[in-house]
């Protein structure tokens, strides 16, 4: 309850100009993150890097409670701004739908359709939810009415979330691939001891193929990058629409350590001689 009225007292319930103009203030410092998770690259204990620790929860659980956080937040946020008098514009209400239709996604949809996933501690749980409060406050603060995309031509508008939508079907389709992965538990008896299969708790592992995974080790995660881009290129451009654009930011500098995380584990679990030569998730980059 002092937390509650703390945030009261702050401006942040509901989120007044003032407090998200400072909220902005601070979230673009959060990319200090990065030399951190590069700093410790073994700990994620989450999904095929996760290890035995008390403070485990269960992997769907912990995932869809932590994703959900963020569009719940963006809608209270949008629909307590303290400043808006009317109804929200056609073009703030279709930027809302296309980030609820990805958390529909990620939240729910990929949680629910994936066979398993590893445990997640505690730790990254707390993370991933101020993280999604933080981010859905400071769209929701823009979408609510201390942002406009009003001038913003139809035709950029429809690029824009042209882009979104590819980024998001190249998401779900390379968390397809993996899916069927973890589907199909069946494999000769020398794959193993080849290095061409991993099995961890109940859980296969094989080397994906097929689309981008032909060039990096982790396309839905540039799938997303660039699903977020049209998001920013659709409320306006870099400028005008700034905390879709930290979003990005912020994505690119917790999830691209994440990669580079991911592509050591495929190295060091596989057998170096079959390991196809992939970066971790921009192609020909990094």
């Amino acid at each position: 309850m002092q937390i509650m009225d703390l945030l009261r007292s702050g401006g942040f319930i509901p989120l007044t100009r003032h407090s998200w103009q400072l909220l902005l203030r601070y979230w673009k410092y959060f990319p200090l993150v990065a030399p951190l998770q590069l700093a410790l690259p073994e700990f994620y204990p989450a999904g095929k890097t996760s290890y035995t620790s008390i403070f485990n929860v269960p992997g769907k659980l912990g995932w869809i409670l932590m994703e959900l956080c963020s569009p719940l937040t963006l809608l209270y946020t949008i629909y307590t701004n303290p400043e808006r008098t009317g109804g929200l514009p056609k073009i703030h209400i279709w930027l809302a739908t296309l980030y609820c239709m990805h958390y529909f996604h990620r939240a729910l949809l990929s949680p629910i359709l994936n066979p398993s996933m590893g445990p997640m501690n505690l730790i990254m749980v707390i993370a991933g939810v101020v993280f999604n409060i933080i981010n859905g406050s400071a769209i929701g603060g823009w979408l609510g009415g201390y942002g406009s995309a009003a001038d913003v031509p139809v035709w950029q508008i429809s690029i824009g979330s042209a882009v979104f939508i590819l980024g998001l079907w190249g998401n779900m389709y390379h968390e397809e691939i993996l899916r069927e992965i973890r589907r199909d538990k069946s494999f000769d008896k020398n794959a193993q001891r080849e290095g061409r299969v991993v099995t961890s708790n109940g859980r296969v592992y094989k080397i994906p193929e097929g689309g981008l995974f032909k060039w990096v080790w982790n396309p839905h995660y540039i799938s997303e990058w660039i699903e977020w881009s049209g998001y920013v290129i659709a409320g306006g451009g870099i400028v005008n629409f700034l905390p879709a654009t930290l979003f990005v930011i912020n994505e690119l500098a917790t999830m691209l350590p994440r990669a580079i995380q991911q592509k050591r584990w495929y190295e060091k679990k596989f057998n170096k001689n079959i390991l196809p030569k992939r970066k971790a998730a921009i192609p020909g980059i990094i």
